[in-house]
């Protein structure tokens, strides 16, 4: 087959079993791969109503569609299943350079099954499959587990793996490749901790085939200079994702004071830039095939927060989040936060956001150092949050509060602490603020997995398509424009294809791309249908779970209620409802069980995963 390898591995961990076997091209034509492919796998073999962390769940590994093939942008892996965090639909998109691996490994797909009992990892080389032994590798973090394995099955392997959050099945825990590269979301390192699978290991050298090898050629030849040209890409590519800090901060993009609070509040602005990480950074990163190469490592040699060896870059997202969200102005205590992250294996949005929620807790008086092991929890000690975070990534004290997400945390802290758990469905906000951009909101609020601004929105709109401008004071007409970028992402997605490039190139480019890779025709319209299949397939599963998106509850302080007083989301106020009521209407969803409507399932040939 050309660009796919077209195998599924399903490792069956409960009796050390595996099997392999071949995925109809039809899937492909479909759902093309990565979680648009592993919805429909997971809708026939899943059910999910099923405990997230038991022995029927299911987690998945795919590679993208284009990954692998020498389309431009196209390194992506997800990771996929069901989310204990969210009780629904799980999943999670990583860069780096496993996605690629795997297909070369001889497979597009890994399915683990089961519970395995005592602690595994898979190696997979050139077709081959083994389950072996991690108990040395069981406690060990993401670093000395990457390096373990590539020490003993060579430089050239690739590592997917946990650290000891996944392993303590966190609610924030993610699945590391690169040390330090993510699926973060989701909670699936969970999942695949409650497994015991420590990692998957990728080695071989199979070739990903193409169609048309040197239209590819050609076409990279030609769009090379759109990236080279671009603004954006030319800032990503010096600066990396902090490149956004400033301007958000100072736009009202940023989260401050566990959203409560606007740049006002911020005493030192300049301390935290783009310009500042580079003064640790000692190399450059690009994950597979990339242009733009946004990432970089970093070194911290001396002072308190001094780190072993290097970290990958702090991006935008965590900086956000631990930075202005805390009122921590220390961009060295913002390195040794990625740091322990990374090793762990949390996600540092979801990590910030619980961070921001004790402090808090703490500066209300609702909880004491009693409670946080003797910890000053106040707004801006970069010490006491430091510590927080190493707790949380040990679970040990309120650290194994926080760690069980924030409902948990709720319930132990009590109700009236609610009101500033900023999390739709115990999934934290990342750090986008929808006063400054209200389509956020039916982003975080409608998605299958909420809470995630690289999901589809007017806000962040794919290059190519045409959108009018929206601004904050208008809820209404948005609908078709908001439809068009989310179907849009999730085709993108699922073919392998990283944001930042299909935010910057044409997406109308993406079909030759296609065509160069599998010799099919493609179209604009193909693709656009292809991601509504992919995002209502999702819904369904969480139909099936027991979920309308509809019924749960946003945090108001982040729609306005009461709107901020200073600042430059001053005085605004969202109406979600409007957003979501059109947005339902636009999509054929019933306005009361967010079911589909049943043409919309024929339209899609979904009417298989519906009985």
């Amino acid at each position: 087959m050309y660009a796919v390898t077209g195998n599924l591995l399903e490792v069956e961990l409960s009796e050390g079993k595996y099997e392999t076997s071949v995925i109809p091209d039809e899937l492909y034509n479909n759902f093309l791969g990565g979680y648009g492919l592993g919805a429909a796998l997971l809708m026939e073999k899943l059910n999910p109503k099923t405990d997230p962390l038991g022995p029927d769940n299911i987690l998945g590994f795919a590679s993208g569609y284009l990954t692998g093939t020498g389309a431009y942008i196209a390194s992506r892996f997800m990771v996929f299943g069901k989310s204990p965090s969210t009780k629904g639909w799980g999943d999670s998109n990583s860069g780096g350079y496993f996605g690629k691996k795997l297909k070369q490994s001889g497979f597009d797909v890994v399915l683990l099954k089961g519970i395995s009992e005592l602690p595994v990892y898979i190696l997979l080389d050139n077709g081959k499959v083994e389950i072996l032994s991690a108990e040395g590798l069981w406690g060990k973090d993401t670093y000395e587990t990457e390096d373990m394995l590539k020490s003993k099955h060579g430089k050239d392997c690739e590592v997917v793996c946990i650290g000891p959050a996944g392993e303590k099945m966190s609610l924030i825990a993610g699945i590391s490749t690169d040390k330090g590269r993510f699926a973060a979301r989701s909670a699936l390192g969970a999942v695949m901790g409650s497994k015991k699978v420590k990692a998957i290991v990728a080695k071989g050298d199979i070739p990903v085939t193409l169609a048309n090898p040197e239209r590819m050629k050609e076409l990279r030849k030609k769009y090379r200079k759109v990236f080279k040209d671009d603004e954006l890409a030319q800032g990503l590519s010096k600066y990396g994702t902090p490149f956004f800090y400033q301007e958000s901060l100072a736009i009202g993009d940023a989260p401050v004071k566990n959203w409560a609070g606007s740049v006002e509040d911020v005493k030192n602005t300049e301390s935290i830039s783009e310009e500042n990480y580079l003064n640790y950074q000692v190399k450059r990163y690009a994950c597979s095939g990339c242009p733009i190469g946004c990432g970089g490592h970093l070194k911290l040699e001396k002072g308190k927060y001094k780190i072993e060896g290097t970290v990958h870059k702090v991006e935008y997202e965590t900086t956000g989040m631990f930075g202005p969200n805390l009122l921590n102005d220390n961009i060295e205590a913002l390195i040794k936060i990625n740091d322990i992250c990374n090793r762990y294996g949390m996600d540092t949005i979801g990590c910030g956001g619980l961070c921001a929620y004790a402090v808090e807790a703490y500066d209300r008086g609702i909880i004491d150092k009693s409670q946080t092991g003797g910890l000053e929890l106040t707004w801006g000690n970069t010490d006491a949050i430091v510590s927080l975070v190493e707790l949380i990534g040990k679970a040990e004290g309120i650290g194994g509060i926080l760690a069980g997400g924030f409902d948990h945390a709720v319930e132990s802290f009590g109700k009236e602490t609610k009101s500033f758990a900023i999390a739709v469905r115990n999934e934290a906000f990342p750090a986008h603020d929808p006063r400054w951009s209200s389509g956020l909101a039916l982003t975080y609020y409608s998605d299958a997995t909420p809470s995630r601004h690289t999901q589809g929105s007017v806000t962040f709109p794919i290059a190519g398509y045409e959108q009018p401008e929206f601004t904050n004071d208008v809820s209404t007409g948005r609908a078709k424009y908001h439809s068009g970028n989310v179907n849009l992402t999730h085709a993108l997605n699922a073919a392998g294809l990283c944001l930042f490039g299909y935010i910057i190139l044409d997406y109308k480019t993406f079909p030759d791309f296609l065509k160069a890779a599998d010799g099919k025709n493609w179209t604009a319209e193909k693709i656009m249908k292809i991601g509504l299949r992919i995002h209502v397939l999702r819904h369904i599963f969480n139909i099936k779970a027991g979920i309308n998106f509809n019924e749960y509850y946003f945090p108001e302080r982040v729609l306005g209620k009461p709107p901020l007083k200073r600042g430059p989301n001053k005085d605004v106020k969202i109406d979600l409802d409007t957003m979501v009521k059109e947005y339902m209407e636009e999509i054929g969803f019933d306005p009361e069980t967010a079911e589909p409507e049943t043409k919309i399932i024929k339209e899609l040939n979904l009417e298989r995963y519906i009985s």
